[in-house]
């Protein structure tokens, strides 16, 4: 079997990889050296796909399984988080010349333009996530050294950094208020939510910071991309506004022990981490119902292109919105930051928007139908958590029956694979046509 022609369809190859790392998981989680209690194979099937899917649901406690069976957890959340095919190419890079065609096809699968070579990214993001994730680990390891014993502080650490930086949600510390002493807990809010935030901007966007700050250096004059501006304008709007809600709703509602530090401590974690990662200080089934709605739109927008986080992506976000000003103001291009955006990328970001959406209503439904007894409320935030990535449950996922298991499964895979991606993956490709049909106007109001 020739290397190139694994990349000749992007997102089959995607798509493959991560089904065959969702069975190597099962199996593994399935073994009696893994598991500390009996976990069914399709408990094994739920937790695997999470942690490939870097979600963080569980239908078991992580403490179910044996420490060697939570390094085969942490193993699929790293190799979920920065891609099989991230990991195929530097891999192969390092012993077979590639060639432009895999390149190209690389460079589509990444989602990066042709002018940027595919393996110096990879490079970098290999030892951009191996930098920061040990940076996380020493910082935990020092701030939770005093209450545990040597080894299962550095597991703990590493589990928890590892974990941040991909976004993933799982855990085998505790959030709640009065975990730690203050300054150790401090310590691993400040340190998981700077993770998290590292890791949802994306690597295309540290890359960029990167070479600006390398450009800066040797005085040579840099602009950032349109893809990374935005990338970061949505993102400090996001966290600000998820922040200031937090802070306002549950401030008096549930902060009104803390002092006022660490109630802004709270809500700047709980900002950051309930966009794409499953951490928080909350308890969810007693939260106010605004908050949860307010987590529920901001988890759909989700990270960024590239990162290690869930959602529909800042920049879909991004040019969806640029479309709905277009429209209102009678133009037939979308403007964003005093740049016009392709039109195949403005029928990309719709396309993602709405299918995302009809995905959600689909899930929602089955599940409707499927675990009866619950509130409305509990069995939506449960699909678009699962279709998100976000890993947080109102406690509904532990009580999920044989066919919400299986719903909730396939709900992880399409959200982190993609909808569209997913959709693209069973098409037949097909030449482009050299013709187009005459214009005619339909009624839409």
């Amino acid at each position: 079997m020739h290397v190139r022609k694994l990349f000749i369809a992007p997102g089959r190859t995607i798509l493959f990889s991560v089904l065959v790392m969702i069975a190597l998981g099962t199996f593994l989680l399935s073994c009696s050296w893994a598991q500390k209690s009996p976990v069914s194979v399709l408990d094994a099937l739920f937790t695997a796909t999470s942690a490939t899917c870097v979600t963080g649901l569980l239908t078991v406690p992580i403490s179910s399984f044996t420490t060697s069976g939570q390094l085969v957890i942490l193993a699929l959340i790293q190799i979920g988080a920065i891609g099989l095919i991230t990991m195929t190419v530097f891999l192969l890079s390092l012993f077979i010349n590639l060639g432009l065609a895999t390149n190209i096809m690389t460079g589509e699968a990444l989602d990066i333009e042709g002018g940027t070579r595919p393996q110096r990214l990879v490079a970098f993001i290999i030892l951009f996530t191996a930098l920061i994730e040990c940076v996380g680990w020493l910082v935990i390891f020092l701030a939770i050294r005093p209450y545990y014993s040597f080894s299962k502080a550095l597991f703990i650490s590493l589990f928890q950094s590892v974990s941040a930086f991909c976004n993933s949600g799982f855990t085998i510390l505790s959030f709640e208020p009065g975990a730690l002493p203050g300054l150790a807990y401090s310590a691993l809010l400040s340190t998981t939510g700077i993770l998290v935030l590292v890791g949802s901007l994306g690597f295309i966007v540290w890359h960029e910071i990167a070479v600006f700050v390398r450009s800066r250096a040797i005085q040579r004059h840099m602009h950032f991309s349109l893809h990374t501006k935005l990338v970061l304008w949505t993102t400090a709007f996001l966290v600000t506004f998820m922040s200031a809600i937090i802070f306002i709703l549950e401030y008096l509602h549930k902060f009104i022990e803390y002092p006022s530090f660490s109630a802004i401590l709270a809500a700047i974690f709980n900002g950051i981490c309930l966009r794409s990662a499953g951490f928080s200080t909350l308890n969810f089934s007693s939260i106010h119902l605004a908050t949860l709605f307010t987590i529920m739109i901001v988890s759909f927008i989700g990270s960024s292109p590239g990162s290690t986080g869930g959602g529909i992506k800042t920049t879909t976000f991004g040019v969806f919105l640029g479309a709905i000003r277009a429209t209102l103001s009678r133009r037939t291009w979308v403007e964003i930051m005093g740049r016009t955006i392709p039109n195949d990328q403005v029928f990309k970001a719709m396309a993602i928007f709405s299918l995302s959406l009809c995905w959600l209503a689909v899930t929602i439904f089955l599940l409707l139908v499927t675990e009866q007894g619950w509130r409305f409320i509990d069995v939506m935030f449960e699909a678009l958590v699962a279709f998100t990535n976000l890993g947080i449950s109102t406690h509904l996922t532990p009580h999920l029956s044989t066919y919400g298991k299986s719903i909730i499964i396939l709900s992880m895979l399409v959200g982190r694979i993609g909808s569209l991606t997913l959709l693209l993956a069973f098409k037949k490709q097909q030449a482009k046509a050299g013709y187009s049909y005459p214009e005619e106007r339909v009624i839409m109001s």
